[in-house]
């Protein structure tokens, strides 16, 4: 509204916007945050490429040996089978049903059962050659841990019943044992064969996927150049 000055006789007039102070302005509080700060950049992390795992050979080669111990079994009482026919036509058969349901036939074929899977998950994807030295150390181990563990057996019968205990000689010398060690060594090279070829291709197709991430590494670092070269 304009006033009156009885100086002049006519209304004042109304100050121009430019005599008005300004007010002054209130910052905004923004947290210590800058809101549009153009040097602000966003971080983004990258998982580093991972190569492809190698396949092993275990389990199928387990599933092998498992086989192997029934082929072990089915040689071994079928050998057995013979030598009681050869040695004693007239008895060999009650002899043999006796063998069959005596730790004689027993004790070989879980020790058999027991160190071919071991040495199987040892050998891995390994060749043929490394399952023929196997076979070597499957046979031995079968013929000796055999003895071992019949020993012990028998030591349990003759202080249960006061019969003889049974040595290490007599039982070395059983044809039976002799006859599970040869056994436990053929089994154990054929289906080592049968391992080993599976492992082979096995680590071909490791070997192939392996080259196929590192062609993908050198194509995807190439694109990157040929990107960034481009700014």
């Amino acid at each position: 509204m304009s006033g009156y000055t009885p100086e002049s006789g006519r209304p004042a007039e109304d100050p121009t916007p430019s005599d008005v102070a300004p007010e002054p302005i209130t910052p905004v509080e923004t947290g210590g945050v800058p809101t549009t700060d153009p040097a602000q950049r966003e971080v983004v992390y990258v998982a580093a490429p991972v190569p492809p795992r190698p396949h092993g050979n275990r389990g199928v080669g387990t599933v092998l040996a498992v086989l192997g111990s029934l082929v072990f079994a089915a040689l071994y009482s079928g050998v057995v089978y013979i030598a009681f026919q050869l040695a004693r036509p007239d008895t060999g058969t009650s002899g043999f049903i006796d063998f069959i349901q005596n730790a004689a036939f027993w004790v070989p074929t879980g020790v058999f059962f027991v160190v071919f899977i071991l040495v199987t998950l040892v050998l891995n994807r390994a060749g043929w050659w490394a399952h023929v030295l196997g076979s070597l150390v499957v046979a031995v181990l079968v013929y000796l841990a055999s003895i071992g563990l019949l020993l012990a057996l028998s030591g349990v019968v003759s202080v249960a019943s006061g019969s003889d205990k049974a040595s290490f000689t007599d039982l070395a010398t059983q044809p039976f044992l002799i006859i599970a060690a040869i056994v436990a060594r053929e089994v154990s090279i054929w289906i080592g064969l049968g391992i080993a070829t599976r492992g082979r291709r096995v680590s071909a197709r490791n070997m192939d996927s392996r080259a196929r991430w590192e062609q993908e590494q050198v194509e995807a670092k190439a694109d990157y150049e040929r990107a960034n070269a481009g700014l």
